[in-house]
């Protein structure tokens, strides 16, 4: 199990290679076609994922939804965007169906996909390389980051088992995208600290505003699962910055 991954990867870029030209062609047409955000594509073409696997490896799910992004210092709008939660990237197309590039975070320090705002963290910083999901517009926020990790296991490996469910799952297909999600609170003075549950993110503030801040979680009528998390940590936001 240890040596599977690399193996994975190389027999991927073997598949790749061989698909170059074709996969140029592509970026050929696309580039002359996406006009005037043209400079966006002349990136690496996105990782095609061929192998089998369950779950996948984007921060929601495969489709692409419209949205803004900032790419190297320029504003571009309505694209569709994703991203590939395992290898970090942003994933950037101008029309459906035709090949995506992928971009680093250094490259896309934000962007947002529909209502949700998206920052891109590069290497030596304070957090740890890679896309963030920005709550709060407020001086505290949180960060959210998903990272996925191809695994494999002969088990079923579905739901609560990967952290979500894949609606195609196949159980005669023994690698999987596994998530791992974790949260950063940013203070007034731009300090990130690690939070794990509700009270963690809860004690980062004031006992004094502690009282009214619960008052209106509860009036927010959220509920206790971990798949609402991101929407507790909104409304203490919310309520923190009234």
């Amino acid at each position: 199990m240890k040596n599977l991954l690399p193996i994975i990867l190389v027999t991927a870029a073997c598949f790749f290679s061989s698909g170059t030209l074709q996969a140029q062609d592509e970026l050929d047409i696309f580039q002359q076609a996406a006009g005037d955000v043209s400079v966006l594509f002349r990136g690496k073409q996105a990782t095609r994922y061929t192998l089998a696997y369950n779950g996948n490896p984007y921060w929601d799910r495969p489709d692409f939804h419209s949205g803004d992004i900032i790419f190297e210092g320029n504003l571009y709008r309505n694209l569709l965007l994703n991203i590939d939660a395992r290898e970090q990237r942003v994933l950037v197309q101008k029309f459906s169906g035709i090949a995506a590039v992928s971009l680093t975070p250094e490259e896309t320090p934000s962007f947002t996909i529909g209502d949700r705002h998206f920052v891109g963290i590069g290497p030596g910083k304070a957090l740890p390389e890679g896309f963030y999901e920005v709550f709060g517009t407020g001086e505290e926020q949180v960060y959210k980051h998903v990272e996925k990790v191809l695994s494999e296991a002969v088990a079923d490996m579905n739901g609560s088992a990967i952290g979500y469910d894949d609606p195609n799952y196949r159980s005669d297909v023994y690698r999987y995208f596994a998530i791992r999600t974790s949260y950063f609170f940013r203070n007034a003075q731009g300090e990130f600290s690690r939070i794990r549950n509700r009270g963690a993110l809860l004690r980062k503030f004031p006992a004094d505003s502690r009282k009214e801040i619960r008052k209106a979680v509860k009036a927010a009528k959220i509920g206790n699962s971990k798949k609402q998390f991101d929407d507790y940590c909104k409304a203490v936001l919310n309520a923190a910055a009234r």
